[in-house]
């Protein structure tokens, strides 16, 4: 069994600061972490760290942030042979700014806006892979972002059998055209929102008319993350609201990226949805009680163990 992590990579310094700096100013922040990141190669990692047989996907420059990206998915397993490597890329580089007082984040991030196109040998790398999984007869599993919209399309396509789980985390054409070959396309509520053209959603109607016209663009079920207040999906039709974890947090980054490498996990061993998404839920939970991302990610065991110790936010979506 294989899991393909096919996305955004880049690399992630963090400053913890007490409070918001003004305009022309200068600020100082005596606490640091540094660190890979970005969507699928943060779900990637995670996978590693819980002895899946994970293979992480996408571009980088052979830079020295390309190099520590690489370092860092070899310390838990991530298999990156399979990374297209182009002097035409710049390896991306995240400044993120978490604020003590809320957890909350701001990242600025210096990315190329579209990967380079794959080469005729780069295709060729990525046949010779695809071929050998089919020859192992293995079951295979997607994680796509939508930041790698031809290395997905064409892999998924080489791998027709493979289950598909999309991490939609901004409304891009990328992922609306990726959308029609995914079988989760989990979707952020800022996602559903831009999708039906709104500022906020005022009443469970309107989340059920969202999940409705997703489900219209993907092979399979769509569904919408709520942060704080859990995920929505539609069951028979119906809208259910599965309440997330309460928690204590201390640095919000990342949390989508564990919730969607979680969700691949339950995905993977084909658990029940309910299952898929409470431990999602508890996985992200367990991350934002502690500082960054890589460091933040709980053990599979811990996991396991704190699905019984957490309690549930049982404050419906549009209480106040």
């Amino acid at each position: 069994m294989a899991i393909l992590s096919v996305g955004f990579s880049c690399f992630d310094q963090f400053f913890f600061i007490n409070h918001w700096p003004e305009e022309n100013t200068k600020n100082f922040c005596h606490d640091f972490i540094e660190s890979g990141g970005g969507p699928c190669a943060n779900a990637a990692w995670l996978l590693g760290l819980w002895g899946e047989n994970i293979h992480y996907i996408g571009h980088l420059n052979k830079d020295i942030y390309g190099q520590r990206i690489i370092d860092e998915f070899s310390q838990v397993g991530v298999n990156s042979d399979n990374i297209v490597f182009s002097d035409e890329m710049i390896t991306p580089l995240a400044s993120v700014l978490v604020n003590r007082l809320n957890g909350s984040r701001t990242i600025i991030t210096r990315k190329l806006q579209v990967p380079p196109l794959l080469t005729f040998d780069q295709k060729l790398k990525l046949d010779n892979f695809a071929e050998q999984l089919i020859a192992r007869d293995e079951e295979v599993t997607i994680l796509i972002d939508g930041h790698e919209p031809e290395i997905s399309e064409y892999l998924i396509k080489k791998l027709p059998h493979a289950r598909v789980v999309m991490d939609g985390g901004s409304l891009r054409e990328s992922n609306l055209h990726l959308a029609q070959f995914t079988d989760y396309l989990v979707v952020s509520e800022h996602f559903a929102r831009d999708y039906l053209g709104i500022s906020k959603f005022i009443n469970e109607s309107q989340l059920k008319t969202a999940l409705q016209e997703l489900n219209k663009i993907c092979r399979g079920e769509a569904y919408i993350t709520l942060g704080e207040k859990g995920c929505a999906f539609l069951k028979n039709g119906l809208l259910q609201i599965v309440p997330a974890f309460l928690c204590n947090a201390i640095d919000t980054t990342g949390a989508g990226d564990i919730f969607h490498g979680a969700f691949t996990y339950g995905v993977h061993y084909s658990w029940h949805i309910d299952n898929i998404i409470l431990f999602a839920s508890i996985s992200a939970a367990i991350s934002i009680e502690r500082k960054g991302v890589r460091a933040s990610m709980p053990d599979l065991a811990v996991v396991h163990k704190s699905l019984t110790s957490y309690e549930r936010n049982l404050k419906r979506y549009f209480e106040d």
